[in-house]
Parts: C-alpha cells; sequence; structure tokens
C-alpha cells in the first residue's frame, strides 16, 4: 500500500539498481562450481549447477550462491559456509572495475537534490571502494553496508538501521531493489514505499503475499525518476 507519509529519502540496493551485475553471474557460477568440484572430488555439469540456482530463486533463498553449496553439501554446515565465504570473496574481487546501469549517473544527483540517499546492499567492503571511484557517493548520506552493520537483508533491522543512520522514519522512505523477498517485502512490512526493477536472475520471482506486492515495478533504472516525480504529483 502507497504510504500518504511525504517521501524524504531513498534507499538504493547495490547489486541491480545501481551496479549491472549481469556480466558477473557467469563468473559466480564458475566459482561456485570450480569450488565444489574440488571440493567433491568429481565432475559437476552446468546444468546441476542451473538448476540449483533456479531452486535457490524459486525457495526465495536470500543467496542463491550459499543455497547452491548447501545443495552439494549438505547436511555439512560448517564446510557450506566456509565455501560460501571463500566463493564470495573470489566472486567480489576478481574485477577491478564495475559496470553501472543504465541511467544511474543521472538518476542519483537528481534524486539527491530533493532526498536523502542510502545505499542498502548486501555487499562487503570492497564494493564501497569500488563506488568511490564512480563519484556517485558523494551524494548519499549514508554508505554503509551489510559488512559495516553485521546485518543482511532481508533481516528488517537492516533497514531500520539505516533509517537511523539518516534520520529518518521508514514511512519517509522509497526502498528501490531488484528482489521481491530481500528489497520489497522487507521494506513493506515497515511502510516504506517500495519499486522492483525487474532484472537478473529473481525477475522470475512471484508474489507470495500481498506484502511482497511493490508500489511500482520498472524495468529500466531511467523510469524510476519518473514514479517518484509522479508521486510527488501525486498521479499514483
Amino acid at each position: 500500500m502507497l504510504s500518504d507519509a511525504p517521501l524524504k529519502a531513498v534507499l538504493f540496493d547495490v547489486g541491480g539498481p545501481i551496479i549491472d551485475e549481469r556480466p558477473d553471474y557467469l563468473h559466480s557460477s564458475e566459482v561456485v562450481r570450480d569450488l565444489l568440484e574440488t571440493e567433491l572430488g568429481r565432475s559437476i555439469p552446468e546444468s546441476e549447477i542451473e538448476e540449483a540456482r533456479k531452486s535457490a530463486v524459486a525457495s526465495w533463498s536470500p543467496s542463491f550462491t550459499k543455497a547452491i553449496i548447501w545443495h552439494f553439501m549438505q547436511p555439512d554446515t560448517l564446510r557450506t559456509l566456509e565455501l560460501y565465504h571463500e566463493g564470495i570473496e573470489r566472486i567480489f574481487t576478481h574485477r577491478e572495475t564495475i559496470s553501472l546501469m543504465d541511467g544511474i549517473t543521472g538518476l542519483i544527483p537528481r534524486l539527491a537534490s530533493k532526498y536523502k540517499l542510502a545505499l542498502a546492499g548486501n555487499q562487503p567492503e570492497v564494493t564501497r571502494s569500488r563506488l568511490e571511484s564512480t563519484g556517485l557517493l558523494k551524494h548519499f548520506d549514508s554508505t554503509a553496508l551489510s559488512f559495516d552493520m553485521g546485518l543482511h537483508k532481508p533481516d528488517s533491522r537492516f533497514f531500520l538501521e539505516i533509517c537511523r543512520c539518516i534520520d529518518t522514519d521508514p514511512v519517509n522512505c522509497c526502498m528501490i531493489g531488484d528482489r521481491l523477498d530481500n528489497d520489497i517485502y522487507p521494506a513493506n512490512i515497515l511502510g516504506m514505499r517500495t519499486i522492483w526493477v525487474r532484472i537478473g536472475p529473481h525477475a522470475v520471482q512471484h508474489t507470495r503475499v500481498p506484502e511482497d506486492v511493490p508500489d511500482a515495478t520498472v524495468e529500466h533504472m531511467a523510469d524510476v525518476g519518473k514514479i517518484i516525480d509522479e508521486w510527488e504529483l501525486g498521479r499514483l
């Protein structure tokens, strides 16, 4: 339900809305496959990795990377977590530069002229240093990531901590993300406005309950500004 409270802040998921992670998906699968083949001592067809990924997305796993590893490693929880952390380090450190989503470099300064901006991503520390090189972070009032907070989406405390950092109530915020499970649902239950950027592997998600329904859905970041402008004019 679209909040009647005035919009004062916009929260951005990092992977998807800001960083174009689509070039990294193939690399991510290769890393996970290599880890598992080394660990299990056997060849794993790419089709098995893909089926495990689809199952993870369909089951709303918070991390499909962790879910894929668990699929092959269960019931060994300790080794699953060790391989997951090793995989994440390899996935996020293999590139020296990042690709930005089309339209984001113009959208962020435009929104920053009207609203407080905050990052809201499950990301390691290295992501922020690479975002700093783009010049975009100067427009943000909070650049804390899950690495800094020790909290991860979809935990509602993650969002509440960001709201505390920018001194803004959740009902005065809008969350922009590419996942119904990690971004839209937890923001909705806190009373935030929500925009689902329907791209990437989680674009196939379907709503389970009314609280999963975003206030708006876009397929291009350029359309986000139009949605927020319409809200401000009271047309949506």
